[in-house]
């Protein structure tokens, strides 16, 4: 059985690559993904805030087919990047930037099953871009399957997050939210990869749970693509705040358990 984390006062974050400190001590910076393109020019760190976002001829999914078991799919070796279609046997999906394997942020691609069974010849999964909760088929032939009773569920409105095991409690916190301005963006996502923080990178903690989705207001934050992560902070006083660009963050003691327990794959869902 997996030991509790039930903290007062204790913090989930989600962190942004639209995710950055908003307190004077830390840079306004975020988790960025400097090897990808996304159409938008990244050669100004300057943020910009907009509603618009590359377009896909992906399909939007919102739900986990059971949430007690999540099935999850692991690029293997021969896999260069992400090639996901339409439907099986279908029209590719047309990518807004290239997904690599392994994954910007190390480990394997890695994405979250919502439609298929070991066995099957194509698996419908969760895309990690833009715009947000896309899917589309990928043949099982080059994943590796597993499954995980694990899930993180965010409440906005209540500025919490829960962790689950199953029917299992075994992680509850409060949480840092984005602003009204950066809101933490809604819907069904997974834990895309998990990126060891530098001792520079203090403001983010020790570890960033890099989501599936992205900001839906930023295009790019400090020279890279929003993305959305789970971190720790060096100000867990805030908890309770809405004041990031989109991140969710947790106090350190929490990020480094979260970073131990809930795997690659893993389902987030974040309410209002």
């Amino acid at each position: 059985m997996q030991p509790r984390v039930f903290t007062v006062a204790v913090v989930l974050a989600l962190l942004a690559v639209a995710c950055g400190a908003a307190e004077a001590t830390a840079p306004p910076v975020g988790v960025a993904l400097p090897t990808v393109t996304s159409g938008v020019s990244a050669s100004t760190t300057t943020t910009v805030v907009t509603s618009i976002v590359p377009t896909t001829t992906a399909v939007p999914s919102s739900t986990i087919p059971d949430p007690h078991r999540t099935l999850i799919a692991t690029a293997k070796a021969h896999v260069a990047s992400l090639e996901a279609f339409v439907e099986p046997d279908g029209d590719p999906v047309a990518l807004p930037f290239q997904v690599p394997n392994p994954h910007q942020f190390g480990g394997p691609l890695t994405l979250m099953v919502v439609q298929g069974e070991p066995g099957d010849e194509w698996l419908q999964v969760q895309l990690p871009i833009r715009p947000n909760e896309q899917v589309g088929w990928v043949r099982s032939i080059d994943y590796i399957l597993s499954s995980t009773r694990i899930r993180a569920e965010v409440n906005l409105g209540a500025a919490a997050v829960r962790v689950f095991d199953g029917d299992e409690l075994i992680s509850e916190s409060a949480a840092v939210v984005g602003s009204e301005e950066n809101p933490t963006p809604v819907g069904t996502f997974y834990v895309a990869a998990k990126k060891k923080n530098t001792p520079e990178e203090f403001w983010l903690g020790p570890w960033a749970l890099v989501l599936s989705s992205f900001s839906e207001v930023l295009p790019t934050f400090s020279g890279g693509l929003p993305v959305i992560a789970v971190h720790g902070t060096n100000h867990p006083e805030l908890m309770g705040e809405a004041i990031t660009f989109g991140c969710v963050r947790v106090p350190n003691d929490v990020i480094n358990y979260l970073a131990e327990h809930v795997p690659v794959g893993a389902p987030v869902v974040i309410v209002a």
